[in-house]
């Protein structure tokens, strides 16, 4: 709040009687604990009473004591995030209990009050908490590990919510169709991650995924097409390779390229396909690594083909025979 106004409600205003304060008992709340008058507290002891109580009357501030008006208060909303270091510094409470599975959690000596229990009642609340999980299947206590997992991932790989919600949903029909046994749990939520990935058709490596899950690239490979055989067609969803564009844009991006070099870039690899380069088969980071490393080139900003396979995630050998054919299908001067 930012300034008071500068007269009462009424010059011959008088205390208010009994009825108008209990009108108002529920709501009152003291002037020092629910604003900040810091900056005007001159003005206050001026304006207001030794006992400022304030209430809301009609979307305005007023001092039942007294009867000083303040400025209108407007609601704030919560603070709004848009980058993952934003969304780490807003509050967050922790959920009261899982999506899934057990809702009552059983331990410890003490109950909610800080009490010691019984040791009767003690025994009898083990006992009824070994019941409690023995009632729960499989499934619940798998995915009750792996959810907040999950929600982890997206954390530290910045994924959007739907690709997460997408990638639990192939989780959940992988775990009913027993793709879990003999596989770990994270490698199952890293293969769904990297399916939902390319549904969406986001360009991300599984590099990266597996740099964060701290898995076996191997396994997550195999799982991962284990889910396209398996699960995707009972959903009705095919799974199609990212375009190379997109990968221009991410590796661009990460090489602080200026623009007009991706732009080349991605019309490179576009004159390519419609002069019959067949790019089915195709590793599409190769071809997109392939185009930035030419477009570089031609436009005075050379990146080494070290800095641009380590971070494309492709061989060196494959970039230069991307380049090559680049090279014949768009008619581009060979060049070292």
């Amino acid at each position: 709040m930012e300034a008071i106004h500068h007269s009462h409600l009424n010059s011959n205003y008088t205390q208010p009687n009994s009825g108008y304060s209990a009108h108002f008992s529920k709501k009152t709340t003291y002037l020092s604990s629910r604003f900040n008058f810091k900056k005007n507290q001159n003005d206050i002891e001026d304006k207001c009473c030794d006992n400022p109580q304030i209430t809301k009357v009609n979307g305005y501030s007023v001092c039942v004591s007294c009867g000083v008006v303040f400025d209108r208060i407007y609601e704030n909303s919560p603070r709004r995030a848009f980058t993952q270091e934003e969304l780490a510094k807003r509050k967050i409470h922790e959920p009261v209990y899982s999506a899934i599975g057990p809702r009552t959690v059983i331990r410890g000596k003490f109950d909610s009050r800080g009490v010691l229990i019984n040791p009767k009642f003690q025994s009898k609340f083990s006992r009824l908490g070994k019941i409690h999980r023995s009632l729960t299947s499989s499934y619940e206590r798998n995915l009750w590990i792996a959810l907040p997992n999950f929600q982890r991932l997206q954390e530290k790989l910045g994924l959007p919510e739907m690709v997460v919600k997408d990638a639990i949903k192939i989780y959940q029909k992988a775990v009913k169709a027993k793709l879990t046994m003999g596989r770990s749990i994270d490698i199952l939520m890293a293969a769904s991650i990297f399916v939902s990935l390319k549904i969406h058709g986001i360009p991300r490596v599984v590099e990266e995924i597996v740099r964060v899950v701290d898995v076996n690239k191997k396994n997550v490979i195999k799982c991962y097409r284990l889910l396209i055989v398996k699960i995707l067609p009972k959903m009705n969803i095919r799974v199609s390779n990212v375009n190379p564009v997109r990968y221009i844009e991410k590796f661009g991006e990460d090489l602080n390229l200026p623009m007009i070099v991706r732009q080349d870039a991605m019309r490179l690899v576009r004159k390519a396909r419609n002069n019959g380069l067949l790019v089915g088969g195709k590793d599409p980071k190769g071809l997109a690594a392939a185009a930035i490393y030419i477009s570089s080139h031609l436009h005075k900003t050379p990146r080494t083909q070290t800095d641009i396979a380590k971070l494309s995630h492709v061989t060196e050998v494959t970039l230069r025979v991307r380049c090559r054919d680049l090279q014949k299908y768009c008619r581009v001067p060979k060049f070292r």
